[in-house]
């Protein structure tokens, strides 16, 4: 069963992959596409954003991570957390998150305090290019029909789920891979 903070994503995901009505995928496939194009944010600083209350004062409420489309907070602490520099968790009812930008909204003044977040941040794009390339390969025996004056080009489709999937794949996230060496390479 799909995660409870997995909704939203899983929800828009279905949109870019024209998945709405009769689903082609349930959610625990759904899910299992976004977790492999996820990213673990790790106790990352959060930018603080000052903002003039007056001619004279400012405060400090709204924070903002390097990341968006992060899995949401539904359970207390499993997937995203929100801590001081002290380590003390912030509880859910001193913030208000929007989880898709990546940004907080605290309810108190938070000036001279720092705010760290630990989550997992969803790349929604990479998700879809993989769900249209596994259309592009459901369609991929379909071919074309002629009869007398009529015609029907069904290959048109898996040229489409190919297409979608080289526009989702050149927004996705930059992949890495770390290189590895195994022992040591000799000359003669």
């Amino acid at each position: 069963m799909a995660r409870s903070g997995m909704g939203n994503l899983i929800l828009r995901l279905r949109r870019m992959a024209d998945d709405a009505g009769t689903a082609v995928w349930d959610n625990d496939m759904l899910q299992t596409v976004l977790d492999e194009h996820k990213l673990h944010v790790w106790h990352e600083p959060l930018e603080m954003e000052r903002a003039d209350t007056s001619a004279s004062t400012y405060e400090y409420k709204r924070f903002h991570s390097r990341w968006g489309d992060l899995e949401e907070d539904t359970s207390g602490t499993a997937y995203f957390q929100v801590q001081d520099s002290a380590g003390a968790q912030r509880g859910t009812a001193t913030y208000t998150a929007d989880y898709v930008r990546g940004m907080l909204m605290m309810a108190a003044d938070q000036e001279g305090t720092a705010l760290y977040l630990t989550g997992w941040s969803y790349d929604l794009n990479g998700a879809a290019a993989d769900l249209w390339r596994e259309r592009a390969a459901k369609t991929s025996s379909y071919y074309d029909v002629w009869m007398g004056e009529h015609r029907l080009s069904r290959n048109q489709w898996t040229k489409q789920c190919l297409e979608m999937a080289h526009e989702f794949e050149r927004k996705a996230r930059a992949e890495t891979a770390r290189q590895w060496t195994h022992g040591v390479f000799e000359h003669d």
